[in-house]
């Protein structure tokens, strides 16, 4: 369990963790790398998305599940960027 815990640990103190714990927006393929690394940690997660629309951003929720009775949540908000709402170049 320890080798997991330094892992945790190692991977929480990235600078993207703190960017998502900020609730600042961040770009997906920054995203992408997070879940590349859980997988190559065999870290459990979950990952859900809302897509943006006129009222809200487009946000992810990442749900890391640290063992059977401990998650962390991150709700992510995704750069700004075209929606289909958004009009053509």
């Amino acid at each position: 369990m320890a080798i997991f815990d330094n892992q945790l640990l190692n991977l929480f103190s990235w600078d993207i963790f703190r960017q998502m714990a900020a609730n600042q927006a961040i770009p997906l393929c920054k995203f992408n790398l997070i879940t590349n690394m859980l997988v190559d940690f065999n870290i459990p997660f979950d990952v859900s998305f809302s897509p943006g629309t006129r009222k809200a951003a487009a946000s992810l929720q990442l749900t890391v599940h640290v063992n059977p009775t401990s998650t962390l949540v991150y709700v992510v908000q995704l750069e700004p960027g075209s929606t289909a709402f958004s009009p053509s170049p």
